[in-house]
């Protein structure tokens, strides 16, 4: 049987499976689907292109989680910031998990932050992630706060010790079962793509940070 609980940070996350079918617009413990859009249907459901250059499905599945996107954010990747993921992103496979990644790809994924000095990394993981959702993490504060108390540190200076952390997590065999079994539940119900599972754990995670 499957572990009932998804722990994060070293504590459980409250009603993680609930949580995760109410932000994919699914049916709950606690009523009907929910009349709220969350995020799944313009984030996760939103295909990338085929190559690794960010185009505008990336950027507007970004912008539908990311507040305050706008003409800066537009600038700042037509000002090259794009063409910096894209090579970026040549370096990191496409069917490796966070969980099963070597030192080599791990030591890539927390360079993310170069590509604008370390003052775009929420807005470019949010990116980063649609192209490889299965190995970047969503840089945002509901994150940051869960995985405080093992990592010690705010802001960007997070975001080593957060991929690290949140590594091991995944990896974790229980977790693993868990994640598993909410996969396999939302691929029969879900018209659209099923979440990576470090997409669900940011899900989770979100969603109990917020006090949905």
């Amino acid at each position: 049987m499957a572990n009932p609980n998804l722990v994060c940070a070293g504590r459980p996350v409250a009603s993680a499976r609930d949580q995760i079918r109410r932000y994919c617009g699914l049916p709950w413990s606690g009523g009907e689907a929910d009349s709220v859009t969350w995020g799944y249907e313009l984030f996760d459901s939103t295909p990338t292109g085929p190559d690794d250059l960010p185009g505008p499905p990336d950027l507007l599945a970004a912008a539908s989680l990311h507040p305050g996107f706008g003409r800066t954010e537009m600038t700042f990747f037509n000002g090259g910031a794009a063409v910096a993921c894209q090579q970026w992103l040549s370096h990191l496979p496409r069917d490796v998990d966070l969980a099963d990644a070597d030192k080599e790809i791990l030591d890539h994924l927390i360079r993310l932050p170069e590509i604008g000095d370390g003052e775009w990394l929420s807005v470019l993981s949010k990116v980063a992630h649609h192209k490889r959702p299965r190995l970047v993490p969503l840089f945002d504060r509901a994150i940051v706060d869960r995985y405080r108390p093992m990592t010690g540190l705010r802001g960007i200076a997070a975001w080593p010790a957060l991929a690290r952390a949140m590594q091991a997590d995944l990896a974790n065999d229980e977790n693993r079962g868990f994640l598993a079994d909410v996969r396999d539940e939302l691929a029969q119900e879900l018209s659209g793509p099923v979440p990576s599972d470090l997409r669900l754990v940011d899900i989770a995670v979100w969603m109990d940070g917020r006090g949905a």
